[in-house]
C-alpha cells in the first residue's frame, strides 16, 4: 500500500485529502494529513471580519469535522523532514512515506524589514487585522499607508482589497476627506501576472476612490518611533497608521531540510509539481513555480487547489496504473472592491503566448459569487 503524507491542510492539503479519500477507502493508499492548527478558514475571512460582515468564527471549520473520513488527520507540528530516509517527524510521531506532498503554505517574515513588525499591522494575521480594524474605526485624519513589503506574496489582490475596504470604512464615518490613503508596492502594477488590462482596471478603481498608488516602492526600513517608511528607491513616507503585507518565505522546517532554494521557496516543475528530491511534491504558496514565459506562478488559493488536484490525480494514476491528467492553470479570483461588490478576475496561465486574463466590472453579484466560492469548498471539505 502506498503511504502518502500531506503536510498542511490549507486549500491544497484539503483538496488532496478530498481527492485521495476514495483511494484510501479502497485500501490502495494510506493517506495522512498533518496540520498544527485545529481549524481552517480562508484568507477572505480576515477581510470580511475587518469589514464587519462576520465574526472570524463564522468562517472557521474544525479539522475534526473533515469530510474525507478515510484520510487520517494528525493535529501536530512538523519538526523535521528527512528526505534521505523518507520520514517526516512531528512532535508526537514519525511518519514514513512513499510519496510526500508539501503544502505548508508561506511563513510570514516581518522581521526581514527592520522595524516592520513593530510599526505595522500585519494584514495576514487575524489578531493584527482586528486591531487594525479598531484603529481605522478611531482614525480621524492623516496618512494611512498600506505597504506591500516584498514579492511574491499570497493572494495577489489582498492588499488592494484592504485599500478599498479601508476607503469604505472611512467614508461611512465621514472622515475620508481628512485621510491621505496610500498603497505602495514593489510591483510594477497591480497583479502583474494578470497583464496590463487587469492592472489598468485596478489602477482605475484606486484612482476613482482617491487612493494614491505608488508602484516600484520596496520598503527597506520602518522607523516606528517617528512613523516613517523609507524605500529602496530613496522615497520616504510619513504615516499615522501603517498596515503591511510582510515578506513571505517557506517555513523553516523546509528550509532546514534543504528543500528551499535562494528564492526562499521550494522549486518544483510546472505541471508535475515534483521537487528536486525523489517522490516529493510541493504545491500552493510554499512552491516556487515558473510559467513558460519565465514569470512566477501566482500564489493564490484557487491555484493551490488546481495544483493539488493535479498532484492527487497523478498519485492516483500511479497507484492505478493510469495516465495522469494535465494541469490546466486556470482560476477565478473575486477581487473585493468595497461597496459590497467584487470584480471577478479570470486568468488562464498556460495560454499560448503567455497568461490571458480579464476582469469584470465590480458588482453585488460578484461578491455573491465569492460567497458561493467559499461555501462550495467548505461543503466539499467539511460537509454541512
Amino acid at each position: 500500500m502506498t503511504r502518502i503524507v500531506i503536510l498542511g491542510a490549507g486549500f491544497a492539503g484539503l483538496t488532496l485529502a478530498a481527492e485521495l479519500d476514495g483511494l484510501a477507502s479502497e485500501g490502495k493508499a494510506d493517506v495522512t494529513l498533518v496540520d498544527r492548527a485545529r481549524d481552517f478558514s480562508m484568507g477572505l475571512n480576515l477581510q470580511w471580519a475587518f469589514a464587519g460582515r462576520r465574526s472570524p468564527q463564522e468562517g472557521q471549520r474544525m479539522y475534526a469535522s473533515l469530510r474525507p473520513r478515510h484520510v487520517r488527520f494528525l493535529h501536530d507540528e512538523v519538526v523535521a523532514v528527512d528526505t534521505a530516509n523518507r520520514v517526516v517527524r512531528t512532535r508526537s510521531a514519525s511518519l514514513p512515506y512513499d510519496r510526500l506532498v508539501v503544502a505548508l503554505g508561506a511563513e510570514l517574515a516581518p522581521e526581514a524589514v527592520p522595524g516592520l513588525a513593530e510599526g505595522a499591522y500585519n494584514l495576514f494575521e487575524l489578531e493584527s487585522v482586528l486591531q487594525f480594524r479598531e484603529a481605522v474605526r478611531r482614525w480621524e485624519g492623516g496618512t494611512l499607508l498600506i505597504a506591500i513589503a516584498a514579492v511574491p506574496f499570497k493572494c495577489p489582490p489582498a492588499p488592494y482589497e484592504y485599500a478599498f475596504l479601508v476607503d469604505d470604512a472611512l467614508r461611512v464615518r465621514g472622515v475620508r476627506d481628512a485621510v491621505r490613503l496610500v498603497l505602495t508596492t514593489p510591483e510594477p502594477q497591480p497583479m502583474p501576472v494578470a497583464g496590463k488590462a487587469v492592472g489598468d482596471a485596478v489602477r482605475g478603481m484606486l484612482a476613482e476612490r482617491g487612493i494614491e498608488y505608488l508602484p516600484g516602492h520596496k520598503p527597506n526600513a520602518v522607523d516606528a518611533a517617528n512613523r516613517r517608511v523609507t524605500y529602496e528607491n530613496g522615497a520616504a513616507i510619513d504615516y499615522g497608521l501603517l498596515a503591511a503585507v510582510p515578506p513571505h518565505r517557506a517555513p523553516k522546517v523546509l528550509r532546514d531540510a534543504g528543500l528551499a532554494d535562494a528564492s526562499g521557496f521550494v522549486p518544483v516543475d510546472l505541471g508535475t509539481f515534483r521537487a528536486a528530491v525523489p517522490d516529493v511534491y510541493a504545491v500552493g504558496d510554499v512552491a516556487a513555480i515558473r510559467l513558460p514565459t519565465g514569470s512566477p506562478h501566482p500564489k493564490a488559493g484557487v491555484f493551490a487547489e488546481g495544483q493539488a488536484l493535479a498532484v492527487a490525480r497523478r498519485l492516483a494514476a500511479e497507484v492505478l496504473g493510469e495516465e495522469p491528467p494535465s494541469y490546466l492553470g486556470r482560476g477565478t479570483c473575486y477581487v473585493e472592491t468595497g461597496r459590497n461588490e467584487a470584480a471577478p478576475a479570470e486568468i488562464r496561465l498556460l495560454e499560448e503566448g503567455g497568461p490571458a486574463a480579464r476582469i469584470e466590472a465590480p458588482s453585488t453579484k460578484g461578491l455573491e459569487s465569492k460567497r458561493q466560492f467559499e461555501a462550495e469548498r467548505l461543503e466539499r471539505w467539511f460537509g454541512g
